[in-house]
């Protein structure tokens, strides 16, 4: 049967604002500016370490960071509690009933590091369809999207076939990254009406806003 791989930020949950909250007070508090909105299309759907290192423009160590990693992301989940952001994209928690009844297997492949992943599954209550030890996440030993390695991995983890696997995404570089491991169906989630740009990747088979789109109980009878 066909493993369905779902991308966490933009994907199931819409915390964008979030993250980009996260960035302009990491930032600002340690290198002293704000970030530019050119600057912060260099961001999502890449690691931490490599958007570190493409902000500074220099290579970093393993130890800087993972230390700028940690305080940034300190900084979004703090944000998070703070502004009682606690609900899943409209119609995701339904979705995933309905694919754990027909017998789906699921995993998640997030370039979010564990501890956020962690605070996921303690927030959302993610074990209810997911195994943690076998969601793939940021631990620095694979290659950042738009390389095809988190998704191939994620699938493998629930013993199954990349090729055959279903990927749902929402940024480009995510998207592209799921094109990379050859999977046979990519589905996006639109972010503020973006559906041209997600469409003009080429490699979407359609777009939603949301997981109550009737396209996805015909998809998955």
């Amino acid at each position: 049967m066909q493993a369905i791989i779902f991308d966490f930020n933009g994907t199931l949950y819409s915390d964008t604002d979030l993250h980009e909250a996260a960035w302009q007070k990491f930032i600002q508090e340690v290198f002293g500016y704000p970030l530019s909105e050119a600057e912060f299309a260099k961001i999502h759907g890449r690691t931490n370490h490599l958007t570190m290192e493409r902000l500074l423009d220099r290579t970093l160590t393993k130890e800087e960071g993972e230390a700028f990693s940690n305080r940034k992301e300190a900084i979004y989940r703090e944000i998070v509690l703070e502004k009682q952001h606690d609900q899943l994209i409209d119609g995701v928690t339904e979705f995933f009933d309905f694919l754990q009844e027909k017998g789906y297997p699921m995993n998640i492949a997030t370039a979010s590091p564990r501890v956020n992943v962690a605070f996921y599954f303690d927030y959302f209550q993610l074990n209810r369809w997911f195994d943690f030890e076998k969601v793939v996440y940021d631990d620095g030993t694979l290659n950042s999207k738009p390389a095809p390695d988190y998704y191939v991995q994620a699938a493998k983890n629930i013993g199954a076939n990349p090729q055959e696997m279903i990927v749902f995404e929402d940024s480009s570089i995510g998207l592209q990254g799921a094109a990379n491991a050859q999977a046979k169906q990519i589905i996006a989630i639109a972010t503020n009406g973006n559906h041209e740009d997600l469409i003009k990747t080429g490699v979407v088979s359609f777009v939603i806003d949301d997981y109550r789109d009737e396209r996805l109980s015909r998809l998955f009878k």
